[in-house]
């Protein structure tokens, strides 16, 4: 019984909170889809992780203050998100909406869910793990924040600069105890790919509505294709797909799986468009979302944005799309420029 309430608690937090955190940030779109709330909720979640974990870094906070903290504020964004929703009277609208099924789509969502499955009951044990969710772990029982090294149970001499930057693991281990105490493998091993897996799908569908329009055929058999590639993927160790498929609950897996795709998608519907589809802050949060993931991400992120800004110019020749884009790097500027001199 206990492990159904934990269990439960993780669904809450990984999928009803992100769900109705992103309705703020979306409320002046005239027409949004149930996916785009859910990633701009992440994006917000992330964000805020970040946000908050590197001044208790510093500060050597105990690990129940970040999650007392991060808690409040994403259930604070839910309860404003389902308040627009309210006000709006969009739940009604949102509950009538039907999905058109064909062969394409049957097929797409059978791959993905049989990807699903394997995912979380037949969970890869990656070595980095050792490190990833040993830190969360450790964090969890020691109610610290890097502050003891996973590998040897001692404190650190000195912070460890390699991952403070990108303090992913910190978000495992506040998600574990927001979850009534449920223990950090469990959470990365089976809720993780259970929610991150098909989000990272979410992103190739919307990818696909960009690239397609309204051809609903061609959309279903992208995805489809998507999720045949990520499946047979494991011919190297060392692609998105294989990282994907093998260790969704990492930080760099989620950045190269779902992550950088999303700020791709962003930056097009953001610099390129006549017409911006998202608010430029868009571009913000999916970086600061990136720098929380990896620190990879502290580097790929503004380089990406960054030729966007410049096809941007060169394709619009608008100055103030390149100054948003370019506000919207600044966190990752500095954090790069503090990973560097750390």
């Amino acid at each position: 019984m206990g492990m159904i309430i934990k269990g439960g608690l993780a669904i809450f937090w990984l999928v009803v909170i992100p769900a109705f955190a992103g309705v703020p940030f979306l409320k002046k779109k005239q027409t949004r889809s149930i996916g785009e709330t859910f990633l701009a909720g992440y994006l917000a979640l992330f964000s805020i992780m970040e946000l908050l974990t590197l001044p208790m870094i510093w500060l050597k906070a105990p690990l129940h203050v970040l999650t007392i903290s991060f808690g409040l504020a994403g259930a604070a964004l839910a309860v404003w998100g389902a308040f627009c929703l309210v006000k709006q009277n969009k739940i009604p609208a949102l509950a009538k909406k039907k999905i058109h099924f064909n062969f394409y789509l049957c097929l797409a969502v059978l791959l993905i869910a049989l990807q699903v499955v394997m995912c979380t009951v037949l969970a890869h044990m990656d070595a980095d793990d050792c490190f990833y969710v040993g830190a969360a772990t450790t964090d969890v029982y020691t109610d610290t924040i890097f502050e003891i090294n996973p590998y040897t149970g001692r404190e650190y001499i000195g912070l460890p600069g390699r991952y403070i930057f990108s303090p992913f693991p910190v978000f495992l281990a506040v998600v574990s105890q927001l979850a009534n105490g449920l223990h950090p493998a469990i959470m990365a091993h089976v809720f993780f790919p259970l929610v991150f897996l098909p989000g990272a799908y979410l992103v190739q569908y919307m990818l696909g509505k960009k690239w397609f329009g309204e051809d609903s055929h061609a959309r279903w058999i992208y995805l489809f294709l998507a999720a045949l590639l990520a499946g047979f993927s494991g011919y190297s160790v060392y692609n998105a797909g294989n990282f994907q498929m093998v260790r969704i609950w990492q930080g760099k897996a989620l950045l190269a799986a779902a992550m950088l795709p999303l700020l791709f998608y962003l930056c097009i519907s953001v610099l390129l468009e006549k017409k911006p589809e998202y608010p430029w802050y868009f571009l913000l949060l999916a970086n600061i979302s990136c720098c929380l993931l990896s620190s990879m991400g502290i580097i790929l992120a503004p380089l990406m944005t960054g030729c966007f800004m410049l096809v941007s110019l060169i394709r619009t020749g608008r100055w103030k799309r390149v100054i948003m884009g370019g506000l919207s790097c600044l966190p990752s500027v500095l954090l790069g420029i503090a990973y560097i001199c750390f």
